[in-house]
């Protein structure tokens, strides 16, 4: 175990990785809920800012603790081709290449985060470190070009999660005053109390249940998209 897996799991918290993501499981269907069927209920919409944050904590996560970084990306990546048909009908009533869903928001971090960790392996150097950090945002403007959801702010909050992970405390304020300082006055500034539960991560794993979270995305969009299909 290093140095940082070993900080997170001394910390004291109510909540480990498995609940987080019930959590944002919950919070996210409640929002997709009323994106779809109730739009005049803002509450509704407000609820559902909580989950993106504590999806990319723990996408960050899970590039940490994961034994197989190659086979996580692909995962990633095969679910965000599963779930592309579903969020189209869920969100755009049919196939529409002009948007994608959120998962390749998080493939297009994970590669990032690659691309600056190969850089940096490569040289130290003030001047490296520089690039590469450049260099990763490459794929934020990636995110952005191809229009996926929540796009290069998705990207850069899993980067501030992953490259701040030695230092907790800082590693939420970063996270937090990015979040204001990009949406301010924006809806998405409801996400804030999300940090408050993710100051109370206790760095383990839980129950874990990986693919039933995986398959809880594309599931319920085409649930949703069903129902908004077939009921009158």
């Amino acid at each position: 175990m290093d140095r940082i897996e070993e900080r997170q799991l001394n910390r004291t918290g109510l909540l480990d990785a498995t609940a987080l993501k019930l959590i944002a499981v919950f919070c996210m269907l409640i929002d997709h809920i009323g994106y779809i069927f109730f739009p005049y209920l803002r509450w509704m919409r407000i609820i559902g800012r909580l989950a993106m944050p504590i999806y990319c904590f723990c996408v960050s996560e899970g590039l940490i603790h994961t034994r197989d970084r190659k086979n996580y990306l692909l995962r990633v990546f095969i679910f965000a081709l599963i779930s592309e048909l579903p969020f189209d009908l869920a969100f755009n009533n049919g196939l529409e290449l002009t948007s994608q869903n959120v998962m390749f928001t998080f493939a297009c971090a994970i590669l990032g985060i690659d691309l600056c960790e190969y850089i940096l392996s490569r040289s130290g150097s003030f001047s490296s470190t520089v690039f590469a950090l450049t260099a990763s945002l490459l794929f934020g403007a990636l995110a952005e070009a191809i229009h996926t959801d929540y796009g290069i702010f998705g990207v850069i909050l899993v980067y501030i999660f992953y490259f701040f992970r030695s230092y907790p405390f800082l590693r939420l304020a970063a996270a937090a005053l990015f979040v204001t300082a990009t949406c301010w006055n924006d809806l998405q500034m409801y996400c804030l109390p999300a940090f408050i539960l993710l100051a109370a991560y206790n760095g383990r794993r839980g129950a874990g249940l990986k693919y039933l979270f995986y398959s809880f995305y594309p599931v319920h969009l085409a649930v949703l998209a069903l129902i908004d299909r077939f009921l009158p």
